[in-house]
């Protein structure tokens, strides 16, 4: 069984600028080297959080679209991370939030949107979630 993969991320520079502050700012508060990856685990964890509507309404926001663009950026970490983002694409078409789907690109840019508007408390509780996933 894997217990790793490889997530792409669609940005535009302010998508990569954005992602960049959500690792710095992580990789601070918990004082450690992190891999991107788990930048991504504990934003996605984030969203896993968050109402539908919430999450609906960032993918309609401005910023949201701002983030995505033409870079393809991968990063690994725990397959794991699949599952969650699964369940938060379920939850939005379950609410009637996003009708069909949303595209998973699009799910990781509001994460990241939702990781910085988050406080260091819910930080710290993702990434020690996301941490002990990957052992």
């Amino acid at each position: 069984m894997r217990t790793s993969r490889t997530y792409k991320l669609q940005l535009s520079d302010e998508g990569v600028d954005q992602f960049l502050a959500c690792h710095c700012r992580l990789a601070r508060m918990t004082r450690e080297f992190i891999p991107y990856g788990t930048t991504l685990h504990v934003a996605i964890s984030i969203l896993d959080r968050c109402a539908p509507s919430e999450i609906a309404a960032e993918l309609e926001s401005p910023l949201c679209g701002l983030l995505g663009g033409p870079s393809y950026r991968f990063v690994g970490t725990s397959s794991r991370l699949a599952d969650i983002v699964d369940r938060v694409g379920r939850r939005l078409i379950e609410s009637g939030e996003c009708g069909a789907g949303v595209a998973t690109w699009r799910l990781y840019n509001v994460a990241l949107i939702m990781f910085l508007t988050s406080e260091d408390r819910e930080l710290k509780t993702a990434y020690k979630m996301a941490t002990a996933l990957a052992r």
